[in-house]
């Protein structure tokens, strides 16, 4: 029998991997593993720009573990222009865990400016082949290590001169570049589009697949009856069938298990990861005795009169706005096409290509967006939408109808959102008027628990001089209350009204990951803010007695003397600059 393990594509593990999630990425930290566990995948996007307890866990387990990193938002065939700072923070991060190649979607997920934190189809034309094609020749030069792409699940496409595998194939041969093959989302499409996945896979350049992706997915009747991929239920026999089908003809790769939802404990994801195991040790023998690969299929090019940019553009467009939008219009192709003739920057035949799709798969888009927008804002703010008697879901409608998401960063969705929405609750009579209090205070321990770590400070440990400008931990922020809402229980379920009182908090991560609060006076608040933007010691005490309406004498000093050694000691003064 073959030995996974002893296998190597010379790019990385081969075997069974898992996807590394914050729900069970403790256990993995103390140790937790399983004889057939070969890597762990993980999503940049869920550490970059991040400090605290999870990427400190991640670099732990890096020592243990080999990681393939695996992205959500390159927007690879997007019409918006790349995002420089993303793909800079991306290359630092594969940088850091010496990653040799990166994957991501081929697919849309962001439309003048706004990400809908999803995986849409592109449209399948020649044009947008070359179009994508360039991108990916841009990326890994701006990476430095090659990129695979995934095909997608899709609930309808834009079918325009390629079906959509003779589309995935022209992209792949254009660009020159290797495939993650996720079978789970062959299946899936299969299902909901009528054909073999057999024969789909049959005709797809199987020397390029360097990955394959397997995971679970569950119908929902209220999407017409679609078979949708959730990531959210055991592997299928049918795509366990995929999977072995597979490797016997590619031959020793690394397959990972995708599990976002409904994870089950650890026990049970062991067991899992064996069964699939199984399925392939058994292929790889296969694969031994067959010692060929079959004929890949050459898909002919197809061209197009206008280029791959102009295509995208005015669909994705279109799409967004019948996603985004206020107004529900995917009830059926008369009010969809009646409400795209009313968008002046869509060109007939963008709206013609937008009604193939289909109005029942753009509903599919819509509800999904909606609903992993909706949920991480709830889960975030899930006190405040408890109080909200859990009608958060409105006031986050209006939000993606008139700016939404901004970040590619879907966690920090949240914070985009309670910035729109917070001065609207302020304003409505019928908030109660301590909520925007509490939302704001959910939001701040989510913040500050992830805010970047430190950088090693020069000129630490010099004594503080009232001439000093000192360097503050950039885990800082300040937060203002009209209600002592840090008072309030913790408990979802619990309805305390909080005290009204002005509240001004000093909200900090200690060395320990864990977030901190200091009350503090009003001097007090002014002479910190003061001086983390920059001001000296002495210079943002005058100025702090003066905004307090406090006379700067012995008794202000000796108080502000020790809250500075306090600071100091608790790690939110690092030095002196």
């Amino acid at each position: 029998m073959l030995e996974p393990a002893s296998l190597s594509t010379g790019t990385g593990p081969t075997g069974m991997g898992l996807g590394l999630r914050w729900e069970f990425i403790d256990e993995v930290d103390a140790g937790w593993t399983t004889p057939s566990l070969r890597f762990f995948e993980v999503s940049p996007e869920n550490y970059m720009r991040r400090g605290g307890c999870f990427p400190a866990a991640l670099a732990r387990i890096a020592e243990k573990h080999r990681l393939l990193t695996h992205g959500l938002m390159l927007d690879i065939g997007g019409a918006d222009p790349l995002d420089g700072d993303y793909l800079k923070r991306l290359r630092r991060f594969l940088a850091r865990f010496g990653a040799t190649r990166h994957t991501d979607h081929l697919c849309w997920t962001r439309r003048h400016g706004r990400y809908l934190h999803d995986l849409l189809p592109l449209r399948c034309s020649g044009a947008t082949a070359r179009y994508v094609a360039e991108r990916v020749a841009r990326v890994q030069d701006a990476l430095g290590v090659p990129l695979a792409l995934e095909n997608i699940s899709y609930y309808g496409a834009a079918i325009d001169g390629l079906s959509e595998r003779d589309f995935l194939c022209e992209v792949l041969e254009r660009a020159d570049c290797s495939l993650l093959l996720d079978v789970n989302n062959v299946h899936v499409n299969g299902q909901n589009h009528g054909f073999d996945p057999i024969d789909y896979l049959s005709g797809l350049p199987l020397q390029r697949v360097v990955q394959l992706h397997v995971a679970g997915g569950e119908r929902r009747p209220q999407l017409h009856d679609m078979l949708i991929d959730t990531h959210g239920a055991d592997v299928s026999a049918e795509v366990r069938e995929l999977l072995g089908w597979v490797v016997e003809r590619v031959g020793p790769l690394p397959v990972l298990y995708e599990r976002d939802h409904d994870i089950p404990p650890v026990d049970q994801l062991a067991a899992q990861i064996e069964q699939l195991d199984g399925v392939y040790r058994r292929a790889l023998e296969r694969h031994e005795a067959r010692r060929s690969l079959e004929t890949p299929v050459v898909v002919p090019s197809v061209d197009d009169a206008r280029s791959g940019l102009e295509l995208s553009s005015g669909y994705q467009a279109g799409v967004a706005h019948v996603v985004l939008g206020a107004r529900d219009v995917t009830g059926n192709d008369e009010v969809l096409v009646a409400a795209l003739r009313r968008q002046p920057d869509l060109l007939p035949d963008d709206r013609e290509v937008v009604v193939r799709v289909g109005s029942p798969a753009l509903y599919v888009y819509r509800r999904l967006v909606r609903g992993t927008i909706v949920s991480v804002v709830e889960t975030f703010l899930s006190r405040t939408r408890a109080r909200f008697e859990g009608e958060l879901s409105p006031w986050v409608d209006r939000w993606l109808a008139h700016c939404g998401a901004t970040t590619a960063y879907l966690a920090d969705a949240p914070l985009e959102f309670l910035d729109w929405a917070e001065p609207r609750w302020r304003a409505d009579p019928n908030i109660a008027a301590y909520l925007p209090d509490l939302a704001r205070h959910e939001l701040t321990e989510f913040e500050v628990g992830m805010l970047p770590d430190p950088d090693p400070l020069v000129g630490d440990g010099e004594p503080f001089a009232l001439t000093s400008t000192l360097v503050v931990t950039p885990t800082l922020r300040l937060r203002s209350y009209a209600y002592a809402v840090h008072e309030l229980p913790q408990d979802e379920d619990d309805r305390t009204v909080p005290v009204g009182r002005d509240t001004l908090l000093l909200c900090y991560r200690d060395a320990d990951h864990e977030v901190r609060y200091l009350a503090l006076s009003p001097v007090a608040m002014a002479w910190v803010r003061h001086l983390r933007d920059g001001m000296t010691v002495e210079s943002a005490l005058r100025s702090a007695c003066r905004e307090a309406g406090e006379a700067l004498g012995d008794e202000i000093l000796a108080r502000m003397s020790q809250l500075l050694a306090d600071l100091a000691q608790r790690g939110v003064v690092l030095g002196v600059r």
